[in-house]
């Protein structure tokens, strides 16, 4: 369950993806959106409830229409 800024940053990191790339998937605006991500990271902007519903559905796999997740980085082989 998300309820804190930490718990944010920690599912948006889990799945891979930066602050823009969070705000995108929750229609935030293009021009803003990753700073508001960040200020809510960071406790300075309150979590909503929508957005931690919609957080927590994004964990489980679920994609907004018209939403396309950024590519995983690839893996690096041992040793290297």
């Amino acid at each position: 369950m998300i309820e804190t800024g930490e718990h944010l940053r920690q599912a948006r990191e889990a799945m891979g993806w930066t602050p823009e790339d969070l705000a995108r998937a929750l229609r935030f605006s293009a021009k803003h959106g990753g700073s508001r991500i960040l200020e809510m990271e960071a406790d300075k902007r309150q979590l909503t409830g929508p957005v931690t519903v919609a957080v927590e559905a994004l964990l489980r796999g679920f994609l907004p229409d018209g939403f396309t997740p950024p590519q995983a980085p690839a893996a690096k082989p041992p040793g290297r």
